[in-house]
């Protein structure tokens, strides 16, 4: 199993657009990809733009299979100009 958590903070004046288009992105890469098992997102309480997604996959060809579908690729364009700052880490 990949283990993938990710930080993302988001600039404040494209917040609710992004968290609509974060929402899409999670519930499709859970119900489209059979290597997808968990796709959570979280919002900090006391810093609104920091996002916290927490993502499991069966294995790396399945995390791999992620990164490069279609639906990713559109994520990743369509809010390059809102994400301020990404951190991810992989855990074991």
């Amino acid at each position: 199993m990949v283990f993938h958590t990710a930080h993302l903070r988001v600039r404040a004046e494209a917040l609710e657009q992004f968290k609509t288009r974060l929402a899409r992105h999670a519930q499709t890469s859970v119900a489209v990809e059979p290597g997808c098992s968990r796709f959570d997102v979280h919002q900090e309480r006391n810093d609104p733009t920091l996002f916290l997604l927490i993502e499991c996959y069966d294995d790396e060809a399945a995390f791999q299979a992620h990164r490069g579908s279609a639906h990713f690729l559109a994520f990743r364009e369509d809010v390059k100009d809102w994400v301020a700052e990404r951190t991810w880490w992989y855990w074991d």
